[in-house]
């Protein structure tokens, strides 16, 4: 009887998975790099719509001016990258510094209304 045998065995040693959200987002605008020209005008059709709540909201009685610059600047900011036709990766982000901005800015308007 022999004992000694040594038992082969493949280790494979892979990357640990990255559940960043960046890294998720990277990832989709990598697979969507075919769609780019539709997705970026979807992209400039949902941000303005945001942007132009937020901006009523902001003028409405008294006029609230960061509110308004900003989002001007950044409605403004993702429609260029977009029409200047800026990597897919620059169109996303600023769609969504522009989303999201705009959004905790309709947020904080909406507060003395509730």
């Amino acid at each position: 009887m022999d004992t000694t045998n040594s038992i082969p065995a493949n280790i494979t040693i892979s990357k640990p998975q990255n559940f960043s959200l960046i890294s998720i987002i990277n990832k989709w605008v990598k697979k969507e790099q075919e769609n780019a020209f539709g997705i970026s005008i979807l992209f400039i059709m949902v941000g303005t719509m945001v942007a132009s709540i937020s901006a009523a909201l902001a003028i409405h009685g008294e006029i609230a001016y960061f509110p308004l610059i900003f989002t001007c600047l950044s409605a403004m900011g993702a429609n260029v990258t977009a029409i200047s036709q800026r990597p897919f990766k620059v169109v996303t982000w600023a769609f969504i510094v522009n989303i999201l901005g705009n959004l905790i800015l309709v947020i904080y308007q909406l507060i003395p209304y509730m």
